[in-house]
């Protein structure tokens, strides 16, 4: 016959049974290594779009001599157009793939047109600023924040300065859609309807700076 003491034993449960009657146990995810790597691009896209709104100028400043003829007067071969984020002078077209034109009166001024004034451009109308220059073209430090004469004609002597604000499809995956550029006038021949101008131009979306090299703003 048993004792009493091992019927005790058997009966009683040890101490940690009850301990773990409280805890929840839950099965683990573990999550497929097929999923990590369709997700890579994901957090990759993430940290480039982090990136891009980084207020850091990624281009220096551009300087680049221009030499443009009058939209008036000349054959349409010409070019009497500019791109300003491009720097380059362009044909104009009836898309409206441009963002200014120029024409030269009698008296030997040049008239700087906003392509508004030229075409309806094809993905709608931009909105272009200019703004003429008060200081000398070399000491011109950066764009103003405010003063601009939007989508009016400005006219200008040769020997002058004048600013221009782009709004361009060129900053279109950008929150700030402004190319900013300054331009002198160096000389306006009207018998040959052709103009040579300077241009600064900062390539940097949203940037005001002509400072030389990388702009800090």
């Amino acid at each position: 016959m048993k004792s009493s003491w091992f019927f005790r034993i058997v009966r009683e449960r040890p101490p940690w049974t009850a301990t773990l009657r409280h805890i929840n146990l839950r099965p683990v995810k573990i999550t497929p290594l097929r999923t990590l790597v369709a997700l890579a691009p994901v957090v990759l896209a993430a940290l480039a779009c982090e990136a891009a709104f980084e207020d850091r100028a990624q281009f220096a400043n551009v300087d680049v001599p221009l030499e443009t003829w009058a939209i008036t007067g000349t054959p349409a071969s010409f070019p009497t157009a500019l791109l300003v984020p491009q720097h380059t002078v362009v044909r104009p077209d009836a898309a409206g793939s441009f963002d200014l034109a120029f024409d030269i009166d009698d008296d030997g001024r040049l008239h700087v047109i906003p392509v508004s004034k030229v075409v309806t451009a094809l993905g709608g109308n931009r909105t272009i600023g200019l703004l003429r220059g008060t200081q000398p073209y070399s000491v011109i430090a950066d764009a103003p924040r405010t003063g601009w004469l939007f989508d009016t004609t400005l006219v200008v002597n040769p020997g002058t300065s004048f600013l221009v604000k782009v709004q361009t499809l060129y900053c279109q995956f950008d929150f700030r859609q402004d190319i900013y550029a300054k331009v002198f006038v160096d000389s306006v021949i009207p018998a040959e309807r052709r103009a040579k101008l300077s241009m600064r131009v900062n390539p940097n979306c949203g940037f005001r700076s002509f400072a030389n090299g990388v702009p800090e703003y």
